[in-house]
């Protein structure tokens, strides 16, 4: 059995908000997931045993399952839910005036030492979010599916404490995640970014018939992230030889920055809208998103855990 180690709430029962609670029960945290839809919770519910078992199979958890899930609690009020938190954590939909009102809730049903933190992909909180504690007010960019990728993205405002920001990334730290603290906000934050500009190339090569989804893939997975999980991007450039660019400017065709999709397009148009809906760029047919979900996540584990035998050896590269 773990020591607790706090109280976090989360608000959103959605793929990142479920899997944001799980994370952090995982960790040793009693949690509290709300949401205004009861169904939601149920399939939230349901979801998290069904990821935990998969983990428990998989050699992947320190303990229990039942012991996990003790540790959570699933509930429609927000002021029962935020009782004692420690942090909380908004993981609801992509809506200025929905943060904005939310953040105004969280401000009154959680105690003053609480962190309020959201999982925002691209809006600039800091602009619109109104409380009594802008000190304790933060973003923490989490990446699907968020219990099992360890990268958390920490964003603090212009009032945002320093040492509030250190209490989160200490806080993430606990359960397992790597926490980048951001030195400022940027929309995108870093990883987002790089995969905005990466899909302007990978929908051009797509939509110009230069390969197929299949080799696209396959060469993403064997050759750019095989190397992505040493060296990361900026290190490949010191072992490629800094001034080989300055030397060899590349003269690849330029792609423009409101290039549209054409492919993808036509996708949307016709319902096929990815493993939800059964296709995508790929026919999942005969097999349940769950199916696809629980396959995924096996192979991630399976690299989380090479990922961790290389943490054993030590970074190649130190600061």
């Amino acid at each position: 059995m773990k020591e607790e180690k706090g109280k976090v709430v989360v608000v959103g029962a959605g793929v990142m908000g479920y899997g944001i609670a799980q994370i952090f029960a995982q960790g040793g945290f009693q949690v509290s997931l709300v949401d205004i839809s009861q169904e939601a919770l149920n399939r939230a519910s349901y979801l998290i045993q069904s990821g935990l078992k998969t983990m428990a199979n998989e050699n992947f958890l320190e303990e229990p399952v039942q012991a996990i899930l003790d540790r959570l609690a699933f509930t429609t009020s927000l002021e029962d839910g935020a009782r004692d938190a420690d942090a909380a954590v908004e993981a609801i939909f992509e809506n200025v005036e929905a943060k904005k009102a939310l953040f105004a809730q969280l401000d009154r049903c959680c105690p003053p030492k609480t962190l309020l933190a959201s999982n925002t992909s691209y809006l600039n909180i800091f602009n619109f979010v109104e409380t009594s504690r802008p000190d304790k007010v933060m973003i923490t960019h989490w990446y699907a599916p968020p219990e099992l990728i360890p990268l958390v993205d920490v964003v603090g405002g212009p009032e945002t404490a320093p040492s509030h920001l250190e209490a989160m990334v200490q806080m993430l730290r606990k359960i397992g995640k790597r926490p980048v603290l951001m030195k400022k906000y940027i929309s995108g934050y870093a990883i987002n970014r790089i995969q905005h500009a990466m899909n302007r190339e990978i929908h051009f090569l797509l939509d110009n018939d230069y390969v197929t989804p299949e080799q696209l893939d396959e060469a993403a997975r064997v050759g750019l992230a095989f190397r992505m999980m040493v060296l990361g991007v900026v290190a490949r450039i010191d072992f490629s030889g800094v001034s080989m660019r300055t030397r060899h400017p590349i003269g690849f065709e330029e792609v423009p920055l409101d290039y549209e999709y054409k492919k993808l397009r036509q996708l949307v148009d016709a319902g096929h809208l990815g493993v939800k809906s059964g296709r995508g760029f790929y026919d999942y047919k005969g097999k349940s998103q769950e199916e696809m979900y629980r396959e995924r996540d096996i192979r991630l584990i399976e690299i989380a855990k090479t990922l961790r035998k290389l943490e054993a050896v030590g970074p190649l590269v130190k600061p």
